[in-house]
């Protein structure tokens, strides 16, 4: 009887660790979330924690007047990226909402900074 709860117990364990990774989360990003950059990126990336679905995936970079600086989006797998172009010095707001293959969506957001 004991060998069987110990059994259960990890199952129970697998299933539920399972169960919390389905979702697709931001894992990092470059420029990273809350740094400054010296010079414009060029380019925003967005590493995420699974495979998403490149449809019904989308991200915008805004200045901080609000205007939107992005010049579209590519998404391979995991990762998206956005093209930014030459960004001027300020500060820079990420919003993202993705669809992972398995699909669950989640959204999120950060900022970062270009110029000293």
């Amino acid at each position: 009887m004991r060998n069987f709860s110990i059994v259960m117990f990890f199952m129970t364990t697998l299933s539920c660790s399972t169960t919390a990774q389905a979702h697709a989360f931001l894992d990092h990003a470059s420029p990273t979330v809350g740094s400054t950059v010296a010079t414009s990126p060029g380019q925003v990336t967005l590493y995420f924690t699974q495979q998403l679905e490149p449809k019904f995936s989308g991200a915008e970079v805004r200045n901080a007047s609000g205007a939107r600086v992005d010049h579209g989006k590519s998404v391979s797998g995991n990762v998206m990226r956005l093209s930014v172009g030459s960004l001027p010095p300020g500060s820079y707001s990420v919003t993202w909402h993705v669809l992972s293959v398995d699909t669950h969506t989640t959204q999120g957001s950060f900022s970062f900074h270009v110029g000293r």
